[in-house]
């Protein structure tokens, strides 16, 4: 395995646990290496940081996966994946449905796999992590039960590393249903053609918290797609549900899943464009309002217009909803860091005429675990506002 030199100007990051070298922290000369190649990072001096994976076409030069010394060899895999969903089979006892694995945050960058039972769904957005996709695949079948697996690797951070974006079957057959429990409902996933993995796990924690919020009340949810924070709300006892969604597909998959758990009496869906669904809306009209779209900001380019867009959105929300109503608001866009949400929504309220109390400052679910030394791995921003 050779040696990567990194300079001192990342030593730091390092240090306090970070895992990435960038390009213009490498000492060595990167076209030495091959895309994937695995490497030990050292210091100028000498001092061994880890082991690692190389890519000399990516900004990201490297990822760092373990300690010095290691090698990435099968058995290494087997027990991170191990160690992995044994956490999540203690944070969450008795399910079969979470994010089993999440790229650096435990230890295997570039990988993310998540789990619907006897479905295990995988994403690699690196060219490391991509070489070892059948040593994943044969860690889930043979150590973990797995009757499919698949990959979802149509990610556009896989462009990135000059990787190729596909879905394919890496093992078993998708050719039926893939039916979970979750909040206690039954939910059918499709982790093939759905979006992200199937479900958005990482809003999982979150939804049960809103569900202190909605007995007897009138709830609008937008961005709903499969409408999983609808039908929660409904079954907590909600008079009536609202979830309106771009995709008629979702929208449709929300209905099914409305009907198949004996909700439908109180939760209907509606297929059109969410902003101008609120432009029509009229002002004070619901109790709980959720909004959890999808990322405004992909890039740091992005995030001024992305910004106009989130406080508009939210402005319109807050007329919406009636005073001393609830408002649950998130964004999943990376670039917009937590103070500037909170800076845009008290801009949101100012422009609607209304003022805001923080009930709730929310993020990802605990199978999304986030290192302290990485906020690149803390993404999800859900507030949970009372609205006055």
């Amino acid at each position: 395995m050779q040696e990567l030199v990194v300079k001192r100007s990342c030593e730091r990051r390092l240090l306090q646990g970070h895992r990435w070298v960038f390009s213009n922290e490498v000492e060595s000369p990167l076209k030495a290496f091959s895309a994937g190649e695995w490497v030990q990072v050292v210091s100028a001096s000498g001092l061994r940081w880890g082991t690692g994976y190389v890519n000399p076409h990516s900004l990201i030069a490297c990822r760092i996966a373990a300690p010095p010394g290691t090698e990435p060899t099968p058995a290494f895999f087997a027990e991170k994946v191990r160690q992995a969903v044994a956490f999540r089979e203690r944070i969450y006892p008795g399910t079969t449905v979470y994010r089993a694995v999440y790229g650096e945050s435990d230890g295997l960058p570039g990988l993310v796999v998540d789990r619907y039972d006897w479905a295990w769904v995988m994403q690699t957005t690196t060219a490391g992590m991509a070489a070892m996709e059948p040593v994943i695949t044969e860690v889930l079948v043979h150590k973990h039960g797995a009757r499919l697996v698949l990959a979802r690797n149509d990610t556009s951070a896989r462009t990135l590393e000059g990787l190729p974006l596909t879905k394919r079957v890496l093992f078993g057959a998708a050719d039926n249903p893939v039916d979970v429990a979750l909040h206690g409902l039954t939910i059918r996933v499709d982790p093939l053609e759905g979006q992200k993995t199937g479900l958005f796990l990482d809003q999982r924690d979150n939804r049960e918290a809103v569900r202190r919020y909605v007995s007897g009340a009138e709830v609008l949810d937008l961005f709903c797609y499969q409408g999983l924070w609808s039908l929660v709300a409904a079954a907590s006892g909600a008079a009536r549900v609202l979830g309106v969604d771009q995709s008629r597909e979702a929208v449709e998959r929300a209905e099914r899943d409305a009907r198949e758990n004996g909700l439908s009496d109180r939760c209907r869906f509606q297929a059109g464009d969410v902003l101008d669904f609120l432009k029509r809306s009229p002002r004070e009209r619901y109790d709980v309002i959720i909004m959890d779209p999808p990322a405004f900001a992909k890039t740091k380019s992005a995030l001024p217009n992305a910004l106009k867009g989130y406080t508009d959105l939210n402005r319109r929300a807050m007329l919406a909803v009636r005073r001393g109503g609830i408002l649950v608001t998130c964004s999943c866009s990376y670039h917009l860091k937590e103070d500037a949400f909170y800076a845009m929504l008290l801009r949101a309220a100012q422009a609607a005429g209304r003022s805001l109390r923080l009930l709730e400052a929310r993020g990802q679910a605990l199978d999304h675990p986030a290192l302290l030394a990485m906020p690149e791995t803390r993404y999800l921003k859900c507030a949970v506002l009372e609205v006055r």
